[in-house]
């Protein structure tokens, strides 16, 4: 098996994907027509911004009950530092 076997091989499969994909993406479209006559309401989208990025399903998470998420990427940042400071 030597190099234009490889290439030959990689220009199949990225063509497959591409068609696979474009041809998912054309059934996607057709569907979305279909359905375009509903008229649906996300009712997530008249909350606060704090509430998207946090948690948007439970009201009682807040910032600071994220501590544990806030510690471990502190703690990730510095030993980063670290050892990038390390000589």
């Amino acid at each position: 098996m030597d190099g234009y076997t490889v290439l030959y091989g990689a220009i199949a499969f990225f063509g497959i994907f591409i068609y696979v994909i474009w041809f998912s993406t054309s059934i996607r479209i057709e569907n979305k027509k279909e359905e375009a006559n509903t008229i649906k309401i996300n009712p997530y989208d008249n909350l606060p911004i704090s509430r998207k990025i946090i948690d948007k399903k439970n009201k009682h998470v807040g910032i600071f009950d994220l501590g544990n998420h806030i510690l471990i990427i502190g703690m990730i940042l510095s030993v980063i530092f670290v050892l990038t400071n390390a000589d």
